[in-house]
């Protein structure tokens, strides 16, 4: 038994690549909806093979990520840079990417982006839950289209997944600090349990062409 334990307190310890992520978390603080966030990532291999990055996965399309190098050698650094859309988002965000790789401690190492975005142009509700409509019944609701900041845009036109949905402009031009209507009317088909389609607002805002708003509603005989 004691031989045993000697010879393996003798043997080495087998070679393997570390992955090490420096600041894996990168804190943007707030920006303006519709900018976009570069940031660069630092890898280092600690380990005494070569470390492979295998494949880079992000948490959702608006993340996207590129490598310096697919193979670092012990000892040697990587860069992964890393760029997140904010267009489609509003509120505290975090977005995540996993780099998978042939370290065998640490095979999905993971890095993350997180931060406020400011939201410039917002609809108000964001969502129009219906309820419940009576089949062959109409239904009339008003969206408000809010300018949040400091410059002035045009509200273009308002467009439907539907016929049953339709939407008009009551004020085309939004100022800073004020909002713009749309009168939404809704005509309940008669054959259906559910009304399910969306609404886009389209603007000639640089900073977010487009507000989808989704529209929902359960069909009553």
């Amino acid at each position: 038994m004691l031989c045993g334990a000697l010879l393996l307190l003798a043997m080495p310890a087998l070679a393997a690549p570390e992955i090490s992520v420096e600041k894996p978390v990168y804190d943007f603080g707030t920006v303006t909806q519709g900018q976009k966030v570069d940031h660069v990532f630092t890898l280092k291999n600690r380990g005494d093979e070569p470390l492979a990055i295998k494949e880079i996965r992000s948490s959702c399309g608006c993340t996207a990520a590129s490598l310096s190098a697919r193979t670092i050698p012990p000892g040697k650094t990587g860069e992964v840079k890393v760029t997140f859309d904010s267009t489609n988002f509003a509120g505290q965000v975090t977005k995540t990417v996993y780099l998978d790789s042939n370290d065998p401690r640490n095979p999905s190492a993971m890095l993350s982006m997180q931060g406020n975005i400011s939201e410039i142009i917002a609809a108000n509700p964001r969502t129009l839950n219906l309820g419940s409509l009576k089949a062959g019944s109409m239904k009339e609701v008003v969206v408000a289209v809010e300018n949040k900041g400091s410059k002035p845009f045009v509200v273009t036109a308002v467009t439907s997944s539907m016929a049953a949905i339709a939407g008009v402009i009551r004020d085309g031009k939004v100022n800073p600090r004020a909002t713009a209507t749309i009168a939404v009317s809704v005509i309940v088909p008669r054959e259906g349990r559910f009304l399910s389609g969306y609404l886009t607002i389209h603007t000639d805002s640089p900073l977010k062409r487009e507000l989808v708003v989704p529209v929902y509603a359960t069909i009553t005989p």
